[in-house]
């Protein structure tokens, strides 16, 4: 049986000091704020694959820039991947190589 875990604060993200090592604050299914010395925080969402059963990390965004809410629902959404068998890493890829070539696709009319 898993251990539950108990779920960060906004107080504990915005208040978490850095280390002479890295380490994370754990928000439980699979969130993570990783903390570096530099005093930059991270947040990772941590899976296994639908094949292969291997461990990812998938990396979020910053603290800063992406709230505790917002990080929570992206784990939400990347659950969610995880129950159809989808890859959250390959369907990110997936979906930038999709823009990626519709931006290259574009038509533009030159002189005649």
């Amino acid at each position: 049986m898993p251990r539950n875990t108990k779920p960060l604060s906004a107080r504990e993200v915005s208040e978490a000091k850095p280390k002479d090592k890295e380490y994370n604050l754990s928000d439980g299914q699979g969130l993570h704020l990783r903390v570096k010395p530099s005093g930059k925080r991270v947040w990772i969402f941590n899976y296994f694959e639908p094949f292969t059963k291997r461990r990812r990390n998938l990396t979020l965004g910053t603290f800063p820039d992406l709230s505790l809410a917002l990080a929570r629902e992206k784990r939400q959404q990347n659950r969610e991947l995880l129950a159809q068998d989808i890859d959250p890493i390959s369907h990110r890829d997936e979906q930038f190589e999709t823009k990626r070539a519709a931006a290259n696709n574009t038509f533009k009319a030159g002189r005649v």
